[in-house]
């Protein structure tokens, strides 16, 4: 029994909040589940919130005692490609390098997968036995031309597709995006760009969609796989967490002060009503 929390990207209050709301109780020293459940963690656990070093020491503290285990997200990966290209990082994430570099970039389990952004097959089968303790690696997707930095960017960043620019498409946040992230896990040929992109972007195109060629990188996640959980897209309140067997549990911490949560029992389908949400508010602080 697993339960996955979303990417809390330095939010340590709501971190502390939807632990309690999943049972485990919380001292300075200890966290403990009375079931003995443990937790998942689908990456960026730092940058954006105030608190990327408490969220760092509990992550690492839970990983090291057993209680937990997590992949990387997009930001972790890129703190360590940073530092094996000898760039400057934030002094205060020195510290948790090493152990950074002990996390895996996917977890195949025997009742779940965790990845940060998609389950894209022959991404993971290349990435298998690729470890980021090994700076010939990290370096290797630094080069541009390279089958793992395509990989990675694939698993941790998602699928993209260039958007036309006549389209002026934008964001949640109102950003024009001159690309744009596609549900990977379905079948999207034929359907406008209205239907494709996660999470939706504005104004919905439903005359207009990305050709056939666009769309031969996708392969889809179908209803007989395990249960895939990741984080990475900073969903809108309106649009599902669930679709299919694919969880996303980032509900964007940063904009929407709430952090996500699913409660896997071991069930090979997924159960909206699984999901949890911790919000903190000004009142609640």
């Amino acid at each position: 029994m697993i339960d996955l929390i979303g990417d809390i990207h330095g939010h340590y209050l709501e971190f502390q909040k939807i632990l309690k709301i999943l049972g485990y109780s919380y001292t300075k020293d200890e966290i403990n589940h009375p079931e003995n459940r443990k937790l998942g963690f689908v990456g960026d656990f730092i940058n954006r919130g105030p608190q990327s070093v408490e969220v760092l020491t509990l992550v690492k503290s839970l990983c090291e005692s057993g209680k937990a285990v997590a992949v990387l997200g997009n930001h972790e990966f890129r703190l360590i490609q940073n530092w094996v290209a000898g760039k400057e990082i934030p002094q205060e994430y020195k510290a948790f390098i090493p152990w950074l570099r002990t996390l895996p970039l996917f977890l195949d389990l025997k009742t779940l997968r965790m990845v940060h952004a998609a389950w894209h097959f022959s991404s993971i089968e290349l990435l298998r036995g690729k470890n980021v303790d090994d700076d010939s690696f990290i370096l290797d997707t630094l080069e541009k031309k390279s089958s793992y930095k395509l990989a990675v960017d694939q698993i941790l960043s998602g699928i993209k597709i260039s958007i036309p620019k006549e389209l002026k498409l934008k964001d949640r946040f109102g950003v024009e995006r001159a690309k744009g992230r596609l549900k990977w896990w379905k079948d999207l040929r034929g359907k406008p760009y209205g239907q494709c992109f996660f999470s939706p972007m504005v104004p919905v195109i439903d005359d207009k969609g990305p050709t056939d060629e666009e769309l031969t990188v996708l392969q889809p996640y179908l209803k007989d796989e395990r249960p895939v959980f990741i984080g990475h897209y900073c969903l809108p309140p309106s649009v599902p967490k669930v679709n299919g067997q694919v969880v996303c549990l980032d509900g964007c911490v940063t904009c929407d002060k709430t952090l996500w949560g699913y409660r896997h029992n071991g069930a090979e389908s997924v159960d909206a009503s699984n999901l949890i949400k911790a919000t903190v508010t000004a009142e609640n602080n």
